[in-house]
């Protein structure tokens, strides 16, 4: 789904909006909701920043506070066959950039265990590579 507008509490916490509106802004940002097999949940939100220096100093404010969940985990249809994850269920989160484009990815399992996040991090790790690989530069 893409949208127009990046800072929308429905999209993003209270501080991603406010770093991207101190910078040059967003352009837009297309949110996406993967399910693995085994029905593991991965949440992709891409924004096109209008200024590449802000992705720099976003990523950095992203990557220090990396157990601060600023992008919100998207709702599955209701006809998709997804099982809706609560919100606070453990999760990790990964970061990308290139060209004017910030990738924040994050992942759930599907039975909302906290355990093995290393293993949840090994499994977004390919999927949020194939969307970097197609990031124009």
């Amino acid at each position: 789904m893409v949208r127009t507008s990046c800072t929308g509490p429905d999209t993003v916490g209270p501080t991603l909006a406010g770093w991207i509106t101190q910078g040059h802004g967003c352009v837009g940002v297309d949110l996406v909701l993967y399910k693995d097999t085994e029905g593991n949940q991965y949440n992709l939100a891409l924004f096109a920043m209008k200024d590449k220096g802000d992705i720099v100093h976003v990523m950095t404010e992203l990557s220090s506070h990396s157990e601060s969940y600023q992008v919100a985990v998207h709702r599955p249809p209701k006809d998709s066959g997804l099982n809706e994850l609560p919100v606070d269920d453990s999760r990790v989160q990964r970061f990308a950039a290139g060209g004017y484009a910030m990738l924040v990815c994050q992942a759930q399992w599907s039975d909302g265990r906290k355990a093995d996040l290393d293993a949840l991090s090994q499994r977004l790790a390919p999927l949020m590579e194939a969307v970097t690989k197609n990031i124009p530069g």
